[in-house]
């Protein structure tokens, strides 16, 4: 159990940057100075963000920084223009999601309330979000008389449906990873999740730039090959 706030916090920024890196961005960490409004810059696809990490048990998006110096504890609420998205790492799930500033002060839940309240789910800010919609009891089969929930009743969360097996087995081979997610407005390892969930063979690494040049492919799917 970590305690020491500064402990958490570091465990925030590291958890945000390995994930991060995962999803093939180019990390940033500011060096000149301490006192910035966000702890790192990442880059991808010609944008650069600013991200503002935080360790939250409780899912709660804080919108406000403190501090303590020799003049005792300060603290200061987040300007908008202050960093672009939160990296809200949750150590209950050891995951890290990404709401904009403009969810400051919300609270994302990870474990159902048995409540008629409306709330904000985890699985709706995995990715960079500027927009998400209130959950409800409902769409998770939750039964609030008996305090039970029926999974096979949970309405499905994901942003995008993904295509089915046959359509994406047949994509992956048509175009790369990366247009594939343009095309379903997600990101290139979101379409090599779909892929590693069914199964799917890709294209070996160099394919698609062998392709480009106008080179024959030679090479022959293993599923295909003669026996």
């Amino acid at each position: 159990m970590i305690h020491h706030t500064k402990n958490k916090g570091d465990l925030a920024v590291a958890k945000a940057i390995a994930d991060l890196i995962y999803k093939q961005y180019s990390v940033l960490a500011p060096v000149a100075c301490e006192h910035l409004p966000f702890d790192l810059v990442v880059y991808k696809d010609a944008k650069f963000y600013r991200i503002q990490a935080k360790f939250s048990a409780d899912g709660v998006v804080k919108n406000r920084t403190s501090w303590a110096d020799k003049n005792g504890s300060h603290e200061k609420k987040y300007k908008l223009d202050d960093f672009d998205y939160y990296a809200l790492y949750l150590p209950d799930l050891d995951k890290v999601v990404y709401p904009s500033i403009k969810f400051g002060g919300c609270c994302i839940t990870t474990e159902l309330p048995l409540s008629p309240t409306p709330f904000y789910w985890w699985e709706d800010f995995t990715d960079f979000t500027d927009n998400a919609p209130k959950r409800n009891y409902k769409e998770f089969g939750v039964d609030l008389t008996t305090r039970k929930v029926n999974s096979e009743a949970r309405i499905k969360t994901r942003k995008v449906e993904r295509p089915l097996k046959e359509e994406l087995e047949k994509m992956v081979w048509e175009k790369p990873t990366l247009q594939i997610g343009k095309d379903f407005g997600v990101s290139d390892k979101a379409v090599e999740k779909w892929c590693k969930a069914y199964g799917i063979e890709k294209p070996p690494r160099g394919y698609w730039m062998k392709k480009g040049v106008g080179e024959e492919s030679k090479i022959v799917r293993l599923s295909e090959a003669e026996v």
